[in-house]
């Protein structure tokens, strides 16, 4: 071996190492420290209120040692981490033990960005991809983190300073994996540390573990060696099913008690997906695809295994995104994995062209000018936003004005809870979502939060704020809202148990100087500060008016319905699926289905309670045994009674108690899915550990009789026999295994896409605005009837009543306009409607019924635009105008 082969290894290592360092100075020179390492409180997006959470699971949950717990910070209270992701906010508190937390929060938000150039690297190493690759591979994932073409769909720093940075990390741990499971299916070593991986992975983010396992399961399509391959992935991810147990188990179980959000995110085209800055790595990806397919054909060579995974794992991402909503989850969430997909499938094809070549040791440094300079000049809104954020709430100018409204509300959880105007104003503050940060800033609890999908009361929560703001956000596709109305708004409110009302806008200032429920507390710059009057701040309410039963699965459309006209005092709903006979007598009086109107049956004299809160437990003195009680806290299965009663579920969404005794004390216990889930959690620990250290032979043999039970011997000889079938045989039962997969996979899109109420109306919408409006009508008629209480079903009914308008199909206009009035008299749209109702009445010769419409659209809907209309029209037919 001469010098230059000698020296071969050294120089190809110090060039990888060159060329991620590259990567990773030309990530940091994005990041300046005068802002990074600052002690100020990032802002930005969603990002601003995931600070809080990092906050309380250092100080709450942690010193109990607790990853997961209730919350009573947003939403009525929720379980923090039991529906979201805790990875990187444990990553997060543990170094706020050694840095300050705003710092710690800084640094671990961007630790899956920083992670991603290591971990492609690391996983074209670990898959044995040649030189150049592992290299190109560091500098490829750049033009990825740097693309500016979406900042909500995850892995590139737009997303991430929105706030999506748990999806960051999972990302950078995922493709990590996909390199080492390739590594473990070659060697047969690392089982254990790949199942700790997994794990990790899905601690991080749950897009991201979907992702690497259906990606994992590649590496089935094989002719040779497929058992060995089954038993390295049933293993792999059997262990990390069993680490993740703890959080897993629980999720899985109590999702029933969440909130689901079905957004469909609209294409409209091609670009959106590949943008430009992604254009060389996708044209690369294909043609050294085909490259390396041609020279395996030529030397008769397999294709190589890696970049196949590779493939396979970009392709996923496409065939998650039309099959997502079948899971219920968000569609437009794949496609970062056929983005960076491209991005690495382009490092390895040309790892295994270049490597052929003559001096290939110049490639990662042809990479490293190449990519550097094109990924700069595409980079225009990132430093700025990155300084925008981790500048932080406290480097805002309006920074006093906040600063002050949250020292004018200070308090703590047991206090009355603080709602605010939902506004874009607050932008200035640091971002839109700056008061969903009033318990981290003031203490105090607030209806909104970020994670909002993990409580029930969020449908709730969000019509209570389109109620109380001029405009509103109203996320749910599935779950409509109302226009400003402060009086059902206030009655709601009074219902949550609030007591201060923070106003932006000018609308709503107007509309509250004129209601008689609020008085003006204090003015902080341009915000104004409200009390509610007669609330009585009590979180556990004697009821005067005995409360219903109804018995059905279907309980938060019920709760839906009550609660947009509900009023204090009314009955209360309370639900159930099933109950027996003596739990029954509790009621006066049970229904199966909830009736329009509730009978109002008096109770005696309530009783003077008395309530002790904390985060987790609250402790009612004074009850009177059978008088039932209203805890106005969000439910939640794992509350429960100390003092024996049966916690029900009470409308909105709120616990009720009848009480035995004097006494009564909830508390948010474990629950037998959490008991189940810490002990799978033990168990994963100890198979890991058993995997890792040197004991696995003793384990093994301590196992061999366990082996010899049935039917385990008769399994392990199909097994063989399976190795005895030819190749031609193999090849057929693998066709038709992914033929199946194929088939499923196309069904469940297709099936995903005519269930989907919000996917519905934005096709009708699109033929509507094209003038097509005939073949509009269907998909609104049938978006009405997939999701009748939504935003969909609100805006179909408005869609279509217009398009029924424009046709001169009067009837059957002024039909579906009565619809929307009558089922959405809160909505936006009904103020339209009820004017456009009159219209098809005049056309069709009813002149009274055109009036009636006209003097209800100006009577329930002043101060609108149709409101005006609705008046000229009156004037015209009493002859006192012409009208406009």
């Amino acid at each position: 071996m001469n010098d230059a082969s000698r020296l071969r290894p050294l120089v190809r290592t110090l060039l990888d190492l060159a060329a991620l360092g590259a990567a990773l100075e030309f990530l940091a020179s994005y990041f300046p420290a005068s802002v990074m390492l600052s002690t100020t409180t990032t802002n930005g997006g969603d990002m601003a209120s995931h600070v809080y959470a990092a906050a309380y699971l250092r100080d709450e949950l942690l010193p109990h040692g607790r990853v997961t717990g209730w919350c009573p910070g947003n939403y009525c209270g929720f379980p923090l981490f039991q529906f979201y992701f805790p990875l990187p906010f444990i990553v997060i508190a543990l170094a706020s033990y050694l840095i300050p937390l705003n710092v710690a929060f800084k640094l671990g938000s961007q630790l899956g960005t920083f992670l991603l150039p290591v971990c492609a690297y690391l996983s074209l190493r670990f898959a044995a991809v040649p030189f150049p690759g592992p290299a190109l591979a560091a500098l490829g994932t750049l033009p990825f983190i740097f693309m500016e073409a979406n900042s909500m769909w995850g892995g590139n720093i737009p997303s991430t300073l929105a706030g999506e940075f748990a999806f960051s990390l999972g990302t950078a741990l995922a493709v990590l994996f996909v390199g080492t499971l390739r590594r473990t299916v070659d060697t047969g070593r690392g089982r254990a540390w790949n199942g700790l991986l997994v794990a990790l992975v899905g601690l991080a983010h749950g897009y991201t573990l979907l992702w690497a396992g259906f990606t994992s399961l590649a590496e089935l399509v094989a002719l040779r060696g497929w058992w060995r391959r089954v038993g390295t992935l049933v293993a792999t991810h059997g262990l990390a099913i069993l680490l993740l147990g703890f959080w897993l188990l629980p999720l899985l179980a109590y999702a029933p008690w969440t909130t689901v959000y079905s957004y469909v995110w609209i294409i409209n085209s091609w670009r959106e997906i590949v943008p430009p800055i992604l254009w060389p790595a996708a044209i690369v990806a294909v043609v050294t695809a085909l490259a390396v397919g041609v020279v395996a054909l030529v030397k008769r060579e397999p294709y190589p295994r890696a970049l196949a995974t590779l493939w396979a794992g970009t392709l996923m991402g496409i065939i998650f995104y039309f099959t997502a909503r079948t899971f219920h989850v968000v569609d437009i969430r794949f496609f970062p994995f056929l983005q960076l997909g491209l991005c690495l499938t382009a490092a390895a094809g040309l790892g295994y062209l270049a490597g052929r070549l003559p001096a290939p040791e110049i490639w990662p440094v042809v990479g490293a000018c190449a990519i550097l300079p094109f990924v700069q000049s595409h980079v225009s809104f990132i430093p700025s936003w990155i300084a925008w954020n981790y500048s932080g709430f406290e480097k805002k100018v309006p920074w006093p004005t906040f600063r002050d409204v949250n020292a004018h509300l200070r308090g703590d959880f047991r206090d009355p809870r603080v709602v605010y105007e939902h506004s874009p104003d607050h932008e200035a503050l640091g971002t839109v979502r700056a008061f969903e940060d009033l318990p981290l800033f003031s203490g105090r609890s607030t209806l909104e939060g970020l994670y909002m999908q993990a409580s029930p009361s969020a449908p709730f929560v969000f019509y209570v704020q389109s109620e109380v703001s001029n405009v509103n956000s109203c996320p749910f596709p599935d779950w409509g809202c109302a226009r400003l109305d402060l009086d059902h708004g206030v009655d709601h409110l009074r219902m949550f148990n609030v007591s201060q009302y923070i106003v932006r806008s000018q609308q709503a200032k107007e509309a509250v100087a004129k209601h008689p429920g609020l008085e003006l507390e204090k003015r902080i710059g341009q915000y104004e500060i409200y009390r509610l009057k007669d609330n009585d701040g009590r979180y556990a309410v004697p009821l005067a008016v005995a409360p219903a039963l109804v018995v059905t699965p279907d309980w938060k459309s019920a709760a839906y319905r009550w609660f947009k006209s509900a009023r204090p005092g009314d009955p209360v709903p309370v639900f159930a699926e099933s109950v027996s006979e003596e739990e029954k007598r509790a009621f006066s009086i049970a229904y199966t289905q909830l009736p329009r109107e509730l009978p109002r049956q008096p109770l005696p004299e309530p009783p003077a309670l008395q309530e002790r809160m904390e985060t987790d437990r609250i402790t009612v003195t004074g009850c009177r045994p059978g008088h039932p009680v209203l805890i106005r806290i969000s439910y939640h299965p794992r509350w429960k009674a100390t003092t024996g009663e049966r916690v029900w579920l009470a409308a909105p969404s709120f616990m009720l108690v009848v009480p035995k005794g004097e006494r009564i004390e909830l508390y948010f216990d474990g629950g037998w899915p959490v008991t189940f889930g810490h002990l799978l959690t033990a168990a994963g620990c100890l198979i890991f550990l058993a995997g890792v250290l040197p004991v696995r032979r003793r384990v093994l043999d301590a196992l061999r009789p366990v082996l010899e039970l049935p039917p385990i011997p008769a399994a392990a000889a199909l097994v063989q026999n399976t190795g005895r079938w030819s190749g031609r045989m193999r090849g057929a039962v693998l066709g038709a295994a992914l033929a199946a997969f194929a088939v499923v996979f196309g069904l469940a899109a297709v099936a995903a896409r005519a269930t989907d109420a919000d996917g519905t109306y934005r096709q009708g919408q699109t033929l509507y605005g094209a003038g097509r409006l005939s073949e509009a009508v269907p998909f609104f008629e049938r978006a009405r009837r997939l999701a009748p209480l939504s935003m969909s079903a609100i805006h179909s009914t408005y869609f279509e009543g217009m398009s029924l308008y424009r046709q001169e199909q009067w009837a059957e206009a002024a039909q579906v306009f009565t619809d929307l009035v009558t089922t959405f008299p809160e909505a936006q749209a009904a103020a339209e409607s009820m004017y456009h109702l009159g219209l098809c009445r005049a056309r069709l010769g009813n002149q009274a019924g055109a009036v009636e419409a006209w003097r209800d659209t100006e009577q329930r809907y002043a101060g609108t635009p149709w409101a005006k209309y609705a008046g000229e029209r009156l004037a015209e037919v009493a002859g006192k105008g012409t009208g406009g």
